[in-house]
């Protein structure tokens, strides 16, 4: 399958927790951020870079590589950037950051909290979009 069939994103992290999502072991309940429970995956590497750097002191990304046509036969949420915004207002203002859920497999927009980066985030919440990530048909890899 060529690279045009796949879709790349990114998860900035820490060096121990690199390896652990490389052997499959990404955890939906464990992970919060401006949208909620889940596991947040962005489309710039760059952005993933920054992350892992501010928030761990290293440069740590797993790169998930997953094929167009099983990313779009998810239960996805698409927003917009003011519905993001809005979202991210109400989530942190009830103090949900890391138990809001859409009950939704993916949730896809704009990253609006920090500075404007230009940049889409996925969410993924579901138990199947858990598994999904954690399967053999997801290339993962350390960057």
């Amino acid at each position: 399958m060529s690279n045009f069939d796949r879709i790349s994103t990114y998860h900035g992290t820490s060096d121990q927790f690199a390896e652990d999502l490389v052997d499959g072991k990404v955890d939906t309940s464990l992970g919060g951020g401006e949208l909620g429970q889940g596991f947040y995956l962005g489309t710039a590497l760059h952005v993933a870079k920054a992350w892992a750097k501010q928030m761990h002191n290293t440069e740590s990304v797993v790169e998930f590589q997953i094929d167009d046509d099983d990313f779009w036969s998810f239960d996805i949420e698409s927003l917009t950037d003011v519905q993001a915004l809005e979202y991210r207002s109400v989530i942190r203002a009830k103090g949900l950051t890391r138990s809001y859920k859409f009950s939704k497999d993916v949730v896809w927009g704009p990253i609006v909290g920090g500075p404007r980066v230009y940049s889409d985030q996925h969410k993924w919440e579901s138990v199947n979009g858990e598994s999904f990530l954690n399967g053999n048909n997801v290339l993962r890899l350390k960057r």
